[in-house]
């Protein structure tokens, strides 16, 4: 969303100031349990960063379902199977007032989509370093991780989650996928 303001010499675009969310660059990636509503685990309480070690992974928090999320999981369920040769992985964690209804939302979208990615419940109010920094006013916070050191992280109000937004996800994470492969590979 642009906020515009009439100026002497015009109008003028002025964006948002940009939105903080997530852990730091180089924070250690702690454990923590979600509930697997898709997936081979689907009904489960699963750590996800524990099954997914030391791997490259992307980490999608989620406060709201809605088209910019789905066209975000879908993109990145297609990247990731891109570069699962490279160990890439990812898992989208919604935050949820409502589990039994958003998981089925979840199902849906999992099946309609046709997403291999695991899609998962916040199954507590999660505490800790790695969801204490998501930002309230984030509708989207992507955590991208390897070697379980925070790469990068963005984040997105409602709205702003765009094609253009969509597209800098997919680009970190092509770049985790082969800053990591190029690692293993030395």
């Amino acid at each position: 969303m642009f906020v515009f303001s009439i100026t002497a010499g015009g109008v003028s675009g002025e964006l948002p100031p940009a939105l903080k969310s997530g852990p730091e660059p180089g924070t250690t990636v702690s454990s923590f349990y979600v509930r697997a509503v898709t997936g081979s685990l689907a009904g489960k309480s699963v750590c996800y960063v524990c099954r997914n070690g030391d791997r490259p992974v992307v980490i999608v928090f989620l406060r709201d379902l809605d088209a910019d999320a789905t066209r975000l999981m879908k993109r990145l369920d297609a990247t990731v199977n891109q570069h699962r040769a490279d160990g890439l992985r990812c898992f989208v964690v919604l935050f949820s007032e409502s589990s039994q209804k958003d998981s089925a939302r979840l199902q849906t979208i999992a099946f309609d989509e046709k997403l291999d990615i695991p899609l998962t419940l916040a199954t507590e109010t999660l505490t800790g370093p790695m969801t204490r920094s998501i930002a309230a006013e984030a509708t989207a916070t992507v955590v991208f991780y390897d070697q379980l050191k925070v790469t990068e992280c963005l984040s997105y109000r409602k709205g702003e989650c765009d094609d253009t937004a969509c597209k800098a996800v997919v680009t970190a994470a092509e770049q985790l996928a082969k800053r990591s492969s190029q690692k293993s590979s030395e």
